[in-house]
């Protein structure tokens, strides 16, 4: 029993660092008078623990006689952003669907702040910071870290469910849980099948672009 707990708090264990730093990020800016954005925020943040998290990755490669690192075939590298916008897109119709329902048939409107406030930052930041470096930083920390961590003292199945529900619950809103679930479950799975950290890579970063992209367009639109 003493050792699940210590496996599980180690597996855990870069999800709390991420946020300390983020949370000391938020304290540094406000002590100094700087209000940034969430996009900024969220970027500086990734850009601060990456370095750390790659190390512990290796670290953990060696330690486990894990190599994470093979050669992507090429036809991956258009297939995985096609998929990824496409079932970007259709979890995002899927979303809006049940929103909608349950406003009409229960008058109750879930609130989506969090990813409202990321956003409307600055494009070219949302691009940098939320379309390539924090999905870096966010699949080296959930797969990289958390999952194969999971996966030292877990079944394979248990591993992709544990490490979905902790993308999904860090994501922190009900919204955000409902959609980062089942997408969690599928980058864990294209992880699983590119056999390297760069293929959930390439699909977050495709999700997230195109949901910059998406929230653009409609800003304009409106």
């Amino acid at each position: 029993m003493s050792d699940v707990l210590f496996l599980t708090v180690r597996a855990l264990e870069p999800v709390l660092i991420h946020y300390l730093a983020s949370n000391l990020i938020i304290m540094i800016g406000t002590s100094m008078g700087l209000h940034a954005d969430a996009a900024s925020l969220t970027t500086i943040t990734a850009v601060l623990v990456l370095p750390l998290f790659l190390s512990m990755m290796k670290r953990d490669e060696r330690n486990g006689n894990r190599r994470d690192h093979e050669k992507m075939p090429l036809w991956m590298y258009g297939a995985i952003p096609v998929f990824a916008a496409a079932c970007n897109l259709i979890a995002a119709a899927g979303m809006n669907g049940i929103l909608q329902m349950g406003e009409s048939l229960f008058g109750i409107r879930i609130s989506n702040e969090v990813q409202e406030g990321l956003f409307r930052g600055w494009l070219p930041m949302q691009i940098l910071g939320l379309g390539i470096l924090v999905p870096i930083m966010e699949e080296v920390l959930f797969r990289g870290l958390v999952y194969n961590r999971f996966r030292d003292y877990n079944k394979e199945w248990l591993s992709l469910i544990l490490g979905a529900a902790v993308f999904a619950v860090y994501h922190g809103n009900l919204i955000q849980i409902l959609f980062a679930f089942p997408m969690g479950l599928i980058i864990t799975e294209v992880y699983r099948r590119g056999k390297t950290i760069r293929a959930p890579i390439l699909f977050h970063m495709a999700v997230n672009l195109s949901s910059v992209l998406l929230s653009y367009g409609g800003r304009l639109g409106g």
